[in-house]
């Protein structure tokens, strides 16, 4: 028997629409279910674990990048990771949600559940220096993401989320100043300055902006980027080349493949969206270690 959790962000736009698409349909799910409403940063996350503890057999998160991010760590930290994971796409950017082509017809995702159709797609590890582990499914970053995100969590994104991100970039670039990095992977090493170092799962990130072309959710590794010394001139010649997912033909633009990553540096580290905290010691990939409706 299905036993199906909602976990909707707590912006009121979003609540208010989806509650009006959920009214439609929510006599066509099978078995039982319940939805919540995050009040909290954290709050999907808390409630993802204790809900796998209580034997939910399906987490739907319905909101953007960080709800999920938030409820694949509640599953991850539960120990209990045969919990099947949902989203309805919902909100700033819903980069993720452009990789695994996810749905926004709430019928066909309660079908989904019902016919227990999901596929396994990786998860990656961040290990902090505190020893605590975070779990992210689309991309982590280091550099000038960090910086951007930061702003994007803290504007009113009145202006919608391509001009928000675009605007957070630009004011960034005014500020930030490159630093030193060095990557060991099991086959490659690199050290350098770097403006960006992306490890990702999915190809989106930015709200739209394909960094990762060769990413695969399904693969057997991350790809990685890595953009060294650049200036906010080099950014805005090739935006336009990432915007169309096409790879970058630059000298200090780098692709490479690992399943694993040492990092040194002085950078804290964003994942999903989310600012996560000080440099890890590594990120490893958890090869289709989630159950994902798709």
């Amino acid at each position: 028997m299905h036993k199906t959790a909602f976990i909707v962000h707590g912006r009121r736009s979003i609540v208010r629409r989806f509650t009006r698409e959920f009214d439609r349909c929510s006599r066509r799910i099978e078995g039982e279910y319940k939805v919540f409403v995050t009040s909290r940063p954290g709050h999907a996350k808390s409630l993802g674990k204790e809900l796998v503890l209580e034997g939910h057999t399906h987490l739907v998160a319905v909101g953007g990048d960080g709800t999920l991010h938030e409820v694949v760590n509640g599953v991850m930290h539960s120990q209990h990771p045969e919990c099947t994971v949902g989203l309805v796409p919902a909100g700033t950017a819903n980069d993720y949600a452009k990789s695994i082509h996810a749905t926004n017809d709430l019928f066909r995702l309660i079908e989904n559940v019902n016919q227990a159709k999901y596929q396994r797609v990786n998860v990656g590890a961040i290990r902090l220096s505190d020893g605590l582990v975070e779990y992210f499914v689309n991309i982590a970053d280091m550099g000038l993401g960090v910086d951007v995100v930061k702003r994007v969590n803290k504007s009113v994104k009145i202006l919608g989320p391509n001009l928000t991100f675009s605007k957070s970039i630009l004011q960034s670039f005014l500020t930030y100043k490159n630093q030193e990095v060095s990557l060991q992977a099991a086959d490659w090493s690199w050290e350098g300055k770097i403006n960006s170092l992306v490890i990702a799962n999915g190809k989106y990130f930015g709200s739209g902006m394909c960094i990762a072309p060769d990413a695969d959710v399904f693969g057997d590794d991350f790809s990685i980027v890595i953009i060294g010394d650049v200036s906010i001139s080099d950014y805005l010649k090739y935006i336009g080349k990432i915007k169309k997912g096409e790879r970058i033909d630059h000298p200090a633009v780098h692709y490479r493949k690992a399943s694993s990553l040492r990092i040194q540096s002085k950078f804290g580290i964003e994942a999903d969206g989310e600012y996560i905290g000080e440099l890890p010691h590594a990120v490893e990939i958890r090869k289709r270690s989630l159950k994902m409706l798709l």
